[in-house]
């Protein structure tokens, strides 16, 4: 991305060695900037697995979208940063959790951050007449107890042959927002429900609020026009992921965390998701980048636009 590393309205910072952090300069510093993130380490793969193509052969749609606007001599009213961690996979200990320490001894505060989460579904939702992009894979996660866990648990009491001496199991979970990190503990004990066996929370934390989707949100309001104008065919609707990426470490930084990626998912894509042959059409990676293409000049406005009507509104 030559013109984005060239530009003098970037400034390009390596942090913690492998990441990266980018500032884009506005025209009007006075307008609160947003952040853009994505990452750029994945998980294991090997082309002796029987990818089709090689699993590191990837591009960066933020990036290609910004290296577009530039080469167009585009200049944003409304500064942005984009943050590309090397180390989301296993928690963003060092990439995500020192690109926030820099912001904050910047003394930087968010408009809101928009991280990769929900997708563009089109077929799953059982119901729905047509694609729906949701905002923050299951837009009603299930509580704790009536999801794959409960096959986990129910399980481990199962024996062939041979009784154990010890038995040791491993439960990673991903809590609904309308629960604690406590209450969860006490739920698993209580699933459980034997005195004998001991349970020690390994590592955990509470979900992130539920960040605002209404109508005087400056955010959600943004991304549901993009969205709208990139994909005017979708029902736009927020979302609940229960999945963790980046953005949990930068809620001090803004009240408004979305994820979302336009990407589309129909029946069967999800089988993909870290595994053999994850990919993207190229007709939808040309849509991403028209996404951000079509983000970054929408948030350069100051007020809210008006709101979408009609066949796009439950």
């Amino acid at each position: 991305f030559p013109a984005v590393f060239a530009s003098r309205l970037v400034q390009h910072q390596v942090v913690a060695e492998h990441s990266h952090l980018l500032r884009v300069q506005g025209s009007r510093p006075h307008l609160l900037p947003y952040m853009l993130l994505a990452h750029i380490d994945v998980v294991p793969a090997s082309e002796a697995d029987g990818w089709d193509a090689p699993p590191f052969s990837a591009q960066e749609g933020i990036l290609q979208a910004l290296e577009y606007l530039l080469l167009k001599g585009y200049t944003p009213r409304r500064g942005f940063y984009i943050g590309l961690g090397h180390d989301e996979e296993v928690y963003g200990l060092n990439g995500a959790v020192n690109t926030v320490r820099v912001l904050k001894q910047r003394g930087v505060q968010l408009s809101f951050v928009l991280d990769e989460g929900l997708l563009v579904v089109d077929g799953v939702i059982k119901g729905l007449q047509g694609p729906a992009a949701l905002l923050e894979d299951n837009p009603m996660p299930m509580l704790f107890g009536q999801g794959p866990e409960r096959g986990t648990f129910e399980h481990l009491a199962h024996k062939v042959n041979v009784l154990p001496s010890v038995a040791e199991a491993y439960v990673n979970l991903r809590i609904h927002s309308a629960q604690t990190l406590e209450e969860v503990l006490d739920l698993v004990k209580s699933t459980v429900g034997d005195q004998r066996v001991k349970v020690d929370l390994v590592d955990g934390f509470d979900p992130l609020p539920v960040s605002s989707y209404n109508e005087t949100t400056f955010g959600f309001q943004i991304l549901k026009k993009t969205i709208l104008d990139v994909f005017p065919q979708v029902t736009v609707a927020p979302g609940i992921c229960v999945g963790n990426t980046d953005s949990r470490h930068y809620k001090d930084l803004t009240t408004d965390i979305y994820r979302f990626a336009p990407i589309w998912a129909k029946p069967g894509d999800s089988q993909r998701i870290h595994g053999i042959n994850e990919r993207i059409s190229k007709k939808n990676y040309e849509d991403m980048v028209g996404f951000y293409v079509t983000l970054i000049q929408n948030c350069d406005i100051k007020e809210l636009p008006a709101a979408h009507t009609g066949v796009h509104e439950f």
